[in-house]
């Protein structure tokens, strides 16, 4: 097992170095604007990774759960294009819907959940696919968030065997393999769109597989300390009447690193931690689900601290 999983850990790195140098060659890269928390061109879509590695899973494991690795794919090849060109917002929206619908088919969730719930379970899939997204934009945090969520579940996989271990292990050797390019003052390869949407459907899928096992909505927590960035982050630019689909600079993150000059990856590791304490303490220790009552009140009490720090961190910077 130990032997497989190097040599799978070094065919990774092999594919990370060969899409590096394509990457370079067909100019495949990311050159910084306003916008950027970074300020040197480099390599675009290194979270390619992540989707070849269940694809090498998918053809050792005998072929299982083709449609969701046809949804990733799918997903996948629309955000590589989306790194390269550029394409329609609308299209790539329809795209993930596709996508979202290839996995629930998988999952059988359209036999186990009613009709009229679909369209909430949809707008909270995409919602995590964009959250996700929108949040890859420091060295290291897509990675180490990655990492924390695909190693919790392999936590709780101990005591509730319901994912499957190969799997996940297979998507923790790829975000290690992309770490060694991306964790670091200055990144060599950042994540792109394939990276962080591919992630993200890969969140969806495990956490629809562990609601239709467990009925609990809470697994949701998984991803709250991005959602808590998002869905604040979102809720001010509404008050602020803002199009809130245009790119933007606004998370707190983006503030501690732009304005504030915080280090990247000190940043990527405190949201990394917080999430990791949030996993630990909400199902890891207790060995189960959280209260709905305990979920919700971790929710808004995030939310509430996100605000405060975001307030302070504002008016300490308009006033420097």
């Amino acid at each position: 097992m130990i032997l497989s999983h190097i040599i799978i850990f070094l065919i990774l790195l092999l594919c990370a170095l060969v899409y590096q140098r394509l990457a370079i060659k067909f100019n495949i890269t990311d050159i910084p604007n306003h916008r950027s928390s970074h300020q040197h061109v480099t390599v675009r879509g290194g979270g390619i990774l992540f989707p070849v590695a269940i694809i090498f899973w998918w053809m050792v494991y005998d072929f299982q759960n083709t449609w969701m690795v046809l949804g990733i794919v799918w997903i996948s090849a629309i955000s590589l294009l989306d790194d390269i060109y550029s394409l329609s917002s609308k299209f790539r929206m329809g795209v993930q819907f596709l996508a979202l619908s290839m996995a629930f088919h998988d999952l059988d969730l359209f036999q186990q959940v009613d009709w009229y719930f679909l369209p909430l379970i949809y707008f909270v899939g995409l919602g995590v696919i964009n959250s996700v997204n929108f949040m890859d934009g420091i060295n290291g945090i897509t990675g180490l968030y990655g990492l924390v969520f695909f190693g919790s579940l392999l936590a709780v996989n101990a005591f509730m065997p319901i994912f499957d271990r190969e799997l996940l292990q297979y998507e923790i050797l790829a975000l290690c393999v992309f770490l060694l390019f991306n964790f670091r003052k200055k990144a060599i390869m950042f994540a792109g769109d394939i990276g962080s949407i591919s992630l993200a459907y890969l969140m969806i899928y495990f956490m629809g597989k562990w609601f239709l096992y467990s009925g609990s909505w809470t697994v949701i927590l998984m991803v709250l300390v991005y959602g808590a960035d998002s869905f604040t982050t979102l809720a001010e630019r509404i008050k602020n009447k803002e199009k809130v689909f245009e790119p933007h600079r606004k998370h707190l993150y983006q503030l501690l690193a732009n304005e504030g000059k915080m280090d990247h990856v000190i940043i990527a590791i405190i949201y990394a931690l917080i999430q990791m304490a949030i996993n630990f303490f909400a199902f890891i220790q207790p060995q189960g689900m959280p209260d709905p009552y305990l979920a919700l009140s971790i929710m808004l009490g995030l939310g509430f601290v996100y605000i405060v720090i975001k307030v302070i961190v504002v008016r300490k910077y308009k006033t420097a």
